[in-house]
C-alpha cells in the first residue's frame, strides 16, 4: 500500500546538538536498522520505518543532483558526506550533515546537526540547483538531463567558493561541522563526549564481569585518541592556505624577475659596448628566472597534491571519530538500561534482525575498521608527499641562489657604468625581490617542517587508537555479553 503523500510545512523538528542519528540500509536503500533518535526526528515509529526505503524522509526541496552524487560515491564503495534536508511524517523539516559509509552488504549513515558557516552557504546553492531542475523539467527535459545540468551548476558553485571539486568541499565541511559542534558541546558541558559520564578503571574493578562496561571504557579511550588525532591533524589544515599563497607569491615574483632581466638586457643593449658584460649577466638572470618559475610551479603542484591528501586524511579521521562517538553512545545506553524487551520489540527483532543491538554495534565497528584500514597508508602517503614538497623547496632555493650570484655580478658591472643610467636601480630591485622571495621560501620550508613533525607525532595516536579498538574487538569476540544486549535500539 503506497504511503500517503506528505505536504511539507514551515515547522522544524528540534535537533539537540549532542544527538547523532544512526541507521543502516541495504544496497537498495531499504532501512534495516535505526536508532531512537532517527525515530524521534522523523516522527515515525521503528515499526513504520524498518523495511521502508530511506527516501521516505526525503524533502521535496532537495535537488536530485545531490542524491545522485551521494549514491554515486557509496556505490563506488567510497564514504561521502552531504548536507541534507529531511521531512518528518508530519511535514516538518530537519536538516543534517549526513555521513554515509559502505558495509559488506549495504550502507551505514550517521547524521549530525549542522552548525558551521557552510550550512547557510549550501542552502543557497541547493535553492539554485532546485530552481534549475524545476525549470528544465518544465521545459520537458528528462530526469537525467536535469541531473546532469544541476550537477554542472553544483560544480560551478563549489569552484566559485574556492573548492576544486566535491571531495575538497565535503572534506572541509565535515571538519568544520565537527569542530563547530565540539565547540558548542564543550561550552555547554565543559567536557568532551568521551569524558562525559565516563567509566573508570575503578568502576570496572567493582564489576569485572560486565563486558559492556569494559567495552565502554575501551571506546572512551578510542574516542580520546580519535579526538586528539582529529585536533592535531585538523590544525594542519590552517597551514594549507599559507602554503598555497606562498607558492603563488614565488611564481608571481619569478615572472617579475623575468621582466626585470628583460629590462636590464634592453638597457645593456642601449649602452652597447659599455655594457657588454652586463648583457651576458642579463641573459643569466633571464634563464635563472625561468628556472625559478618552472620549479615554483612544480612546487605549487606538489602543494596541491599534499593539500588534497591532507583533506582526505581529515575526512577519514573525522568519520572515524563520529562513528566511535555513535558506538559509545549506543554502548552507554545499553549499559544503563537492563530492561527486557517487550513482545512488540521481540517481534520487530525477529522480522528485522539487523535491528538487534549487537548487530548494530557490529556494523559500526566494521565501518570504523574499514576507514581505519585506509587511514594509516593514507597518512604514510601524506608523509611521502611532504618529502617530495621539501625536495621541491630545495630546488627553488638552489635556483634562487644561482639567480643571486647573477644579480651580484650585475650589481658589480652596473657600478662601473655612468651614474646616470637606470641599470643600477633595476639590478638593485632584483636583489630586493630575491631577498623577499628567499624569506617566503624559508617560511614555506618552516611550515612544511612543522607539518611533517606533527604528522610523525600523530602516528603515536594511531597506536593508541588501534589498541583501544583491538580491545573492543576482544570484548565483542568473547561473547560474554551483558544485560540489555538483546534489546531493540
Amino acid at each position: 500500500m503506497p504511503r500517503p503523500k506528505i505536504q511539507p510545512t514551515d515547522l522544524e523538528v528540534p535537533f539537540n546538538i549532542e544527538d547523532l542519528i544512526f541507521s543502516t540500509t541495504d544496497r537498495k536503500g531499504i532501512i534495516r536498522s535505526a536508532d531512537e533518535v532517527f525515530a524521534h526526528m522523523s516522527r515515525y515509529s521503528l515499526g513504520q520505518m524498518l523495511g521502508e526505503p530511506h527516501s521516505m524522509v526525503r524533502h521535496p526541496d532537495m535537488p536530485r543532483a545531490v542524491f545522485h552524487l551521494f549514491w554515486d560515491y557509496i556505490k563506488q564503495g567510497k564514504p561521502v558526506g552531504a548536507y541534507v534536508k529531511n521531512m518528518a511524517s508530519d511535514g516538518a523539516r530537519y536538516e543534517v550533515f549526513a555521513l554515509a559509509s559502505p558495509l559488506r552488504d549495504g550502507y551505514i549513515s550517521i547524521r549530525l546537526k549542522p552548525t558551521s558557516k557552510y550550512h547557510a552557504i549550501i542552502k543557497d546553492v541547493y535553492r539554485s540547483l532546485k530552481d534549475l531542475e524545476l525549470s528544465l523539467s518544465a521545459e520537458g527535459k528528462t530526469t537525467a538531463e536535469c541531473i546532469e545540468a544541476s550537477s554542472a551548476l553544483l560544480a560551478k558553485h563549489l569552484n566559485e567558493l574556492g573548492f576544486d571539486g566535491y571531495d575538497a568541499f565535503m572534506n572541509t565541511a565535515l571538519e568544520e561541522e565537527i569542530r563547530s559542534r565540539d565547540a558548542i558541546i564543550l561550552e555547554e558541558h565543559d567536557t568532551n563526549f568521551w569524558e562525559r559520564d565516563a567509566v573508570s578503571t575503578h568502576d570496572l574493578s567493582l564489576d569485572p564481569g560486565n563486558a559492556m562496561k569494559r567495552s565502554v571504557l575501551y571506546l572512551q579511550r578510542a574516542g580520546a585518541a580519535a579526538g586528539t588525532l582529529f585536533n592535531r591533524v585538523g590544525a594542519l589544515l590552517e597551514l594549507q592556505h599559507k602554503l598555497e599563497s606562498n607558492a603563488m607569491a614565488v611564481i608571481n615574483v619569478s615572472k617579475t624577475f623575468e621582466m626585470s632581466s628583460i629590462n636590464v638586457s634592453l638597457e645593456a643593449t642601449r649602452l652597447r659596448e659599455q655594457a657588454r658584460c652586463l648583457g651576458v649577466i642579463a641573459n643569466h638572470l633571464s634563464e635563472s628566472s625561468q628556472t625559478v618559475g618552472s620549479v615554483a610551479e612544480a612546487m605549487q603542484h606538489q602543494i596541491g597534491v599534499t593539500s588534497g591528501s591532507l583533506g582526505d586524511a581529515i575526512f577519514k579521521i573525522a568519520s572515524i571519530r563520529l562513528q566511535i562517538e555513535a558506538m559509545l553512545n549506543f554502548s552507554r545506553k545499553i549499559m544503563h538500561n537492563s530492561a527486557t524487551s517487550s513482545g512488540e520489540e521481540l517481534t520487530l527483532l525477529h522480522s528485522f534482525p539487523r535491528q538487534h543491538v549487537n548487530q548494530m554495534l557490529e556494523d559500526l565497528l566494521y565501518a570504523i575498521d574499514s576507514l581505519r584500514g585506509e587511514l594509516r597508508p593514507m597518512m604514510n602517503r601524506l608523509i611521502l608527499d611532504l618529502t617530495s614538497l621539501e625536495n621541491n623547496i630545495t630546488s627553488v632555493k638552489r635556483s634562487m641562489l644561482m639567480m643571486r650570484f647573477a644579480q651580484l655580478g650585475g650589481k658589480i658591472e652596473s657600478s662601473r657604468l655612468d651614474s646616470d643610467n637606470d641599470i643600477s636601480t633595476l639590478v638593485e630591485s632584483i636583489g630586493e625581490d630575491i631577498a623577499n622571495t628567499v624569506r617566503q621560501i624559508s617560511e614555506l620550508e618552516s611550515d612544511v617542517s612543522t607539518v611533517a613533525s606533527d604528522l610523525q607525532t600523530s602516528f603515536r595516536q594511531f597506536d593508541v587508537l588501534d589498541q583501544a579498538l583491538r580491545d573492543v574487538h576482544d570484548v565483542s569476540a568473547s561473547g560474554s555479553g551483558s544485560s540489555g544486549l538483546s534489546q531493540a535500539a
